[in-house]
């Protein structure tokens, strides 16, 4: 009974490391690469994998740029978005579309992710079950916090895209994007100022500086 007792605690202790450990390794297991195209990654690294060599920026999110893909087995569309600012051309987001847009592909997807990466931790759909967002917060194996979100959609609302779609990101290099972005508005609005109080200047006339 002595012995039992106080293997029990070493055993409970065991235990516990194993469940950290595990606990660990998925927190650093997170994705940073899709379909061949890797986060972090310059666009003239990429030759091949886009459609294009222009970088548009961002309607919804202007701090970046947006490149689409070209085609890609079992993708039917997608695009990476860009620094602009920070890091510009480098990829801090990929967004592709599968072919395949059933809701039991959608499925398959889900399970196979939830193996991957354990439970997602938001969920952000509707209650007409049109819209089905999940979304992991992960890191990838060199400790970026990467979010990853997969989404299938049906319905009439243009402001989703149609089917099955999966979108990993860089979390940080986006806000990185963001801050040097709002630096950027915050320097060409003081310069702007600037502009309008020399133009104010000139309107003065030379003689208005001139001592009489």
């Amino acid at each position: 009974m002595h012995a039992l007792s106080r293997l029990l605690p070493r055993a409970l202790a065991a235990a516990l490391a194993l469940c950290l450990a595990a606990s660990a390794g998925l927190a650093a297991g997170g994705p940073s690469e899709l379909a061949g195209i890797r986060l972090g990654q310059n666009v003239d690294e990429l030759s091949g994998k886009l459609a294009s060599t222009t970088v548009d920026r961002s309607p919804q999110r202007p701090s970046l740029g947006v490149v689409p893909v070209a085609p890609l087995p079992g993708f039917r569309s997608g695009y990476v978005d860009v620094g602009l600012c920070a890091k510009p051309g480098r990829v801090v987001r990929v967004k592709l579309n599968y072919a395949d847009e059933s809701l039991a592909f959608f499925n398959k997807i889900m399970e196979a992710l939830k193996k991957r990466y354990g439970e997602p931790k938001e969920w952000r759909g509707n209650a007409f079950g049109t819209l089905r967002t999940w979304k992991w917060g992960l890191r990838s194996p060199s400790g970026e916090p990467v979010s990853l979100i997969l989404m299938h959609y049906e319905g009439d609302d243009g402001a989703f895209t149609d089917g099955n779609s999966i979108r990993i990101a860089a979390t940080s290099m986006v806000r990185e994007e963001e801050l040097c972005r709002a630096a950027e508005k915050k320097i060409s609005a003081a310069d702007e100022k600037n502009a309008r109080g020399a133009m104010n200047a000139e309107a003065l006339g030379l003689d208005w500086f001139l001592p009489r």
